[in-house]
């Protein structure tokens, strides 16, 4: 994630998730540690005869699902917050005399407001940074382009959670607010919003494990742009892309063992082997130290078992904000050790950081996990590719 606080920082790279808004997030952090909930995200609706996920639409993920008629649009979003579990529909269509309705929605939509930095991520690629008028977190923004319009003050920061600026929110006039929910007591600024007469559109990509399933949320979001096509056409480009990546180390003799993150207070906390951070480490030929963990949710870890591990690992990804070896020693001398210090062998996906501190990774890494995998190949099995050709990641000296 981007350069955010201390342990909520460590708890989302651990756990994988693409670049929530820190300062909204210490309720999920805690049920995702403690295994309070699990999160589903099946496809429990059912589309119509005419819809786009029967003819391949929505191939990888099992959040969204979209149907198309000649005169309308269905998105229905698969959203484990929803009490009737059958997902919620929201409808598009270009008749202003229509727009019936909080799920009732005119699009394209020409005003944003995005309370998650990934968000910007799928809007960027779909050429519609001009539409963003609102962020969450502006001080976590990457894109060029958008920073400077944090700057100039064309973008407002809009606040979070209990901090929403609801006046500012008001006069920005959005055509809509894509949210994200992570449990049902905090998001009682969502009604709020409805009460205001603002259109509120749930967006959980983040519960995806798949990188494809999360990268296919760009046709969900090129549904409300009226970028059907392109959308279409970045995704398909993305999937052939990632799947001849994976097929080029099917037959490698050997997989590097890989060890992840740093500690916090102690403690090490380690993603189960369903995240989707552990799907591309298998996807780019590595092999994940702690096989026996179970679920997409982080384990704390002790830290003789962990250091343990880290002994005999290949690789070490993503160990916390560190910049360079000197950094990780300064932290505790006992990590020289480790075979992947000794070996140089240490990466960090801090390589592409902008003006204000954010991190691409957290924001086009999400559209284009192919290209995360090409680093993750390289890194593994350099005599496939350069790996001085890395684009999010970097080996720290």
């Amino acid at each position: 994630m981007q350069h955010l606080p201390g342990f909520f920082d460590y708890i989302l790279r651990v756990n994988g998730i693409f670049a929530l808004n820190i300062v909204c997030m210490h309720k999920l952090v805690y049920l995702l540690l403690f295994g309070i909930i699990t999160f589903s995200c099946t496809d429990t609706s059912k589309p119509s005869d005419n819809s786009r996920h029967e003819m391949g639409y929505a191939r990888h993920t099992k959040g969204f699902d979209i149907e198309i008629t000649d005169s309308m649009t269905k998105v229905i979003v698969n959203s484990p917050f929803e009490p009737n579990g059958k997902g919620m529909p929201y409808t598009l269509h270009a008749d202003l005399k229509r727009s019936v309705g909080q799920n009732s929605i005119i699009v394209p939509v020409k005003r944003v407001v995005c309370m998650s930095s990934t968000h910007i991520g799928f809007l960027s690629a779909l050429g519609a940074d001009s539409a963003i008028v609102g962020i969450s977190g502006t001080k976590y923004v990457n894109n060029p382009k958008l920073w400077e319009r944090v700057v100039s003050g064309e973008i407002a920061e809009i606040g979070y959670d209990q901090t929403l600026n609801y006046e500012l929110l008001t006069r920005l006039k959005p055509d809509v607010i894509f949210v994200y929910g992570v449990s049902s007591e905090s998001l009682s600024f969502i009604d709020k919003l409805k009460e205001l007469g603002l259109k509120v559109v749930m967006v959980p990509d983040y519960l995806e494990t798949s990188p494809l399933g999360r990268a296919e949320w760009i046709k969900f979001f090129g549904a409300f742009l009226g970028k059907n096509e392109l959308a279409d056409s970045i995704f398909s480009t993305v999937e052939a892309n990632y799947t001849k990546l994976t097929q080029s180390v099917e037959q490698v003799d050997s997989k590097p063992k890989v060890f992840l993150n740093m500690p916090f207070r102690d403690i090490w906390y380690f993603p189960g082997v369903d995240n989707y951070f552990v799907k591309l480490i298998n996807d780019a030929g590595g092999s994940y130290v702690f096989t026996e963990l179970s679920g997409s949710q982080s384990h704390p870890v002790s830290t003789e078992v962990a250091f343990k591990a880290g002994l005999s690992c290949d690789v070490w990804l993503n160990p916390g904000t560190a910049n360079s070896l000197n950094d990780i020693v300064n932290t505790d001398y006992r990590y020289s050790r480790f075979k992947a210090f000794t070996n140089a062998r240490v990466y960090n996906n801090n390589k592409r950081m902008g003006q204000g501190g954010g991190n691409d990774f957290w924001e086009s890494g999400v559209v284009h996990p192919e290209q995360i995998l090409s680093d993750l190949i390289k890194i593994f099995h350099p005599e496939l590719m350069p790996a001085d050709s890395l684009y999010f990641y970097r080996r720290l000296e």
